[in-house]
């Protein structure tokens, strides 16, 4: 007891003063906003870009880029924790023991100083009583008898002051789910193609990324996804499997805003990309032969041109290529321009560039524009330019067609436009024995453009893609928050606890009744509201007239 009065209390007295839980929730609040504007756990790329090096270092030094989880933040959180336990120590049992008791009766000096206060002369002292009570109904009334006075203590909202406790101690609980989950919740990513399975996650924490193992797999038995006019994705489903100790536990379907629980952990579904589709790639080489070879290739693979020192590097593939095909002003004409997949080109003496290579020809107003594809020298998929090939390679003929008129150009000095026709002439008859193609023009169109652009490739072929097996991948995240529950408790405790402190206000009325020499029975009102006053001033005044009105019309004793 000794060491708690001179020692303990003390230090609970200060910690637990208003003075330094203003403070230390002022650190909280400003440590949260600069949290809240500075986004946390992202790519170290991302915060060199945006900050440059000497900021970026400043803030990685101070823990700004994964700020909940820095030392400095959790003292502050565990200071306001600990001020607020010491509040409600040292403020709960005194509130507790005002509530309890109550003094009946009250001094002279002190009514003088009180506003709200009348007095009242009746004949008959028991009826008067009985109409005082009458007038305030549903108040905890208290008699106590001094002498030959008669003193009323009347109370409404008298447990006002658990609103005070509550919301402290709604503070603190919150304060402790918050605490539970910065220390004990995850939140990570997880991918997982269709048919397979995984059990681990990535996260960012600071600037680095980290894994974590979840002590079950997830499978993904299907996905599906469908999409708006505009080639936006309108949902996309993914039905999981929980599979545990070699034991599948759940399936269930998941969409975005629909999660899966189990064990405490939220499965989201949160996006989706390829899985690692299989590519079929038809690879026009661009020698006397002209062959084809077929190239076959997952996405996130490598394909190695084994007669050249060429690479594919896959890294995406697309079904759909949703486009608005309207000039400007029009109104949108979207049009899925079809299947595409995207690759570094790389080799000796090449600068790797990223294409997009597509399935279809571009066809514009009924007219075959010919193959196309689109290369990124930057490796942004922002920077892609367009290229038309000329030829349409999605039909066979139109490449033996190029090949053979090369091979027919005539080469010598002198060669007339007429020379070229008859050479074009001749290829047609060889390509096309049964007849010519309908489209002529625009196929002659197509051969020309492509003598234009198929000799100045720097690249040994032309890949184009020919066929695909898709594999999606779903995109998981998964969070455990265990002090979820211990904050929406606390947050019910905290709006409960508002309430009483903001709509209860504690009234008090004492009222003196005195018997006079004369016979006559003098009472002296007063009342005292902690809220409110200018309603309590109402209140007040008509119960004046409510207890004359009482005691005029009798009331049963």
């Amino acid at each position: 007891m000794i060491f708690y009065h001179h020692t303990l209390k003390p230090i609970l007295n200060r910690v637990g003063s208003m003075p330094v839980a203003i403070l230390l929730l002022l650190l909280l609040s400003v440590a949260s906003v600069i949290g809240t504007v500075l986004q946390q756990n992202q790519d170290q790329a991302d915060y060199l870009h945006q900050f440059g090096p000497t900021w970026y270092w400043t803030f990685r030094a101070l823990g700004l880029f994964d700020m909940y989880h820095t030392w400095w933040f959790l003292t502050i959180l565990g200071l306001l924790m600990f001020s607020l336990a010491a509040c409600l120590l040292r403020n709960t049992p005194r509130f507790l023991q005002e509530m309890k008791n109550r003094k009946g009766t009250m001094n002279e000096n002190a009514r003088k100083h009180i506003e709200h206060k009348f007095d009242l002369t009746f004949d008959d002292k028991e009826k008067a009583v009985a109409s005082i009570k009458e007038s305030l109904p549903d108040w905890k009334w208290m008699e106590t008898k001094v002498g030959d006075v008669l003193w009323l203590r009347g109370d409404k909202g008298r447990f006002h002051k658990w609103g005070y406790i509550t919301v402290h101690a709604a503070m603190l609980v919150i304060l402790i789910g918050g605490w539970m989950s910065v220390q004990f919740g995850f939140r990570g990513n997880m991918a997982v193609p269709e048919g397979g399975k995984e059990s681990e996650i990535s996260f960012l924490k600071g600037t680095g990324i980290e894994y974590l193992k979840m002590p079950f797999e997830i499978r993904c038995d299907d996905f599906s996804i469908n999409f708006f006019s505009t080639g936006a994705p309108s949902e996309f489903r993914s039905t999981l499997t929980i599979i545990e100790n070699g034991k599948e536990m759940m399936t269930k379907d998941i969409i975005v805003n629909e999660p899966l629980l189990y064990k405490g952990v939220r499965i989201y579904q949160a996006s989706f990309g390829d899985g690692g589709s299989a590519i079929t790639l038809n690879l026009y080489r661009l020698n006397k032969k002209g062959n084809v070879d077929v190239a076959k290739a997952r996405v996130y693979s490598m394909f190695e041109d084994p007669y050249s020192d060429v690479s594919l590097e896959l890294k995406d593939f697309r079904p759909y290529n949703i486009e608005n095909m309207a000039a400007a002003g029009e109104p949108k004409d979207f049009k899925d321009m079809g299947p595409s997949v995207d690759f570094v080109i790389r080799g000796k003496g090449l600068t790797p560039v990223l294409v997009r290579s597509f399935m279809n020809p571009f066809i514009i107003n009924g007219k075959n524009q010919g193959s196309y594809m689109m290369i990124s020298k930057t490796g942004d998929a922002r920077d892609f330019e367009t290229f038309l090939l000329g030829l349409d390679f999605s039909e066979p003929k139109e490449w033996q067609l190029f090949q053979a008129f090369v091979h027919r150009l005539p080469t010598q000095q002198g060669a007339t436009q007429e020379d070229n026709l008859n050479a074009f002439r001749a290829s047609l008859d060889e390509v096309y024995p049964e007849g010519r193609p309908s489209d002529l023009p625009m196929l002659g169109n197509r051969v020309i453009q492509a003598l234009k652009v198929l000799p100045d490739m720097p690249w040994p072929f032309v890949p184009v893609l020919e066929d695909y097996d898709q594999t999606y991948y779903t995109g998981l995240q998964l969070a455990k928050d265990p002090g979820m529950d211990v904050v929406w408790i606390g947050s019910g405790l905290l709006v409960g606890g508002l309430c009483i402190m903001f709509y209860v206000a504690h009234r008090k009325v004492w009222v003196k009744i005195q018997e006079q020499e004369d016979g006559q029975v003098k009472v002296e009102v007063t009342g005292l509201s902690n809220r409110n006053p200018v309603a309590f001033e109402q209140e007040f005044d008509d119960l004046e007239k409510q207890i004359k009105t009482a005691y005029e019309q009798g009331v049963k004793v």
